[in-house]
């Protein structure tokens, strides 16, 4: 397990703090990749030494730690720290990360300018993304003593798990209110149309056979659809499948939040429906991490 300690010698730059945490979890081109298993941020070195162990990395607030990096140290056995680094990226410590600070004091064709306006482009389109295709593959597990099921309104998974389990409730949710009205309007038509053109769609326009051939079971099923925030820690029904996907490990949530609030919220979300199982990409969570 690999722990990246952020000494925060900027405490006043919040918003630097949480750009630091969030790419700690995400590239330069926003993809995710799992480096780093948690994230702690400090007051001073002394106290990021006392902690560190194994394999951890030691940084700074507003420092970017490059692929080059990340290779060059991938299998290392001791403390690695990263300043004085060339691998390492340096945001100025008094640079707050939004839209008028960024495009106003960093050169355009700097890679910290670059690195930034990729994220603010994700945190934007994710208020009115509508996704066509699953980013994860596998099928949510079923669990025979669940009699409710809450699953996402993005792409197919929750549909081809409802349509193959029985519950007493189905509730599709989903905090993105495009992407709630959309599914809703899918569910009410008898059969999908051939070709369909969304503005903010992620993907093509490919529903899967299966989705096809199940069309008509979930048209005909009773589905309320619900618009739930999970990071407002709702309270579901006791006895509840929960699939909640990838929404504690999301760029947007993670740079609006900060990583130690998204810990919290993921945490408290388990600990107040312990009566329920929580689904998060294909895995079942409820113990702290």
């Amino acid at each position: 397990m690999r722990t990246a300690i952020i000494v925060d010698d900027a405490p006043k730059n919040i918003s630097l703090l949480k750009f630091t945490q969030t790419k700690l979890f995400f590239d330069a081109y926003n993809v995710g990749h799992d480096y780093f298993q948690d994230c702690k941020t400090v007051g001073s070195y002394g106290e990021a030494e006392k902690i560190a162990k194994g394999n951890d990395i030691i940084l700074e607030t507003g420092d970017y730690l490059t692929t080059s990096f990340r290779n060059k140290h991938k299998d290392s056995n001791k403390v690695v720290y990263a300043r004085d680094n060339d691998e390492v990226y340096k945001f100025k410590k008094n640079l707050p990360i939004d839209y008028q600070t960024v495009f106003k004091e960093l050169d355009k064709k700097s890679k910290q300018r670059f690195i930034i306006e990729n994220m603010f482009k994700v945190v934007v389109k994710a208020k009115n993304k509508i996704w066509f295709q699953q980013t994860e593959e596998s099928t949510i597990p079923y669990y025979k003593e669940c009699k409710h099921f809450f699953g996402l309104a993005s792409a197919w998974k929750s549909m081809l798990h409802c349509v193959e389990h029985d519950y007493e409730t189905y509730t599709i949710y989903d905090f993105c209110e495009p992407q709630l009205e959309f599914a809703k309007a899918m569910q009410s038509q008898m059969s999908l149309p051939e070709d369909l053109k969304v503005k903010n769609a992620f993907g093509e326009w490919n529903p899967p056979k299966k989705v096809k051939e199940k069309w008509a079971t979930w048209h005909s099923m009773d589905i309320k659809f619900e618009k739930i925030d999970l990071l407002d820690t709702p309270i579901f029904p006791k006895h509840s499948l929960v699939w909640v996907s990838n929404a504690f490990n999301y760029e947007p949530t993670m740079f609006k939040y900060g990583y130690d609030k998204v810990k919290y919220l993921k945490n408290q979300l388990a600990e107040k429906n312990s009566d329920s199982i929580i689904i998060t990409g294909d895995k079942e969570y409820g113990e702290t991490v």
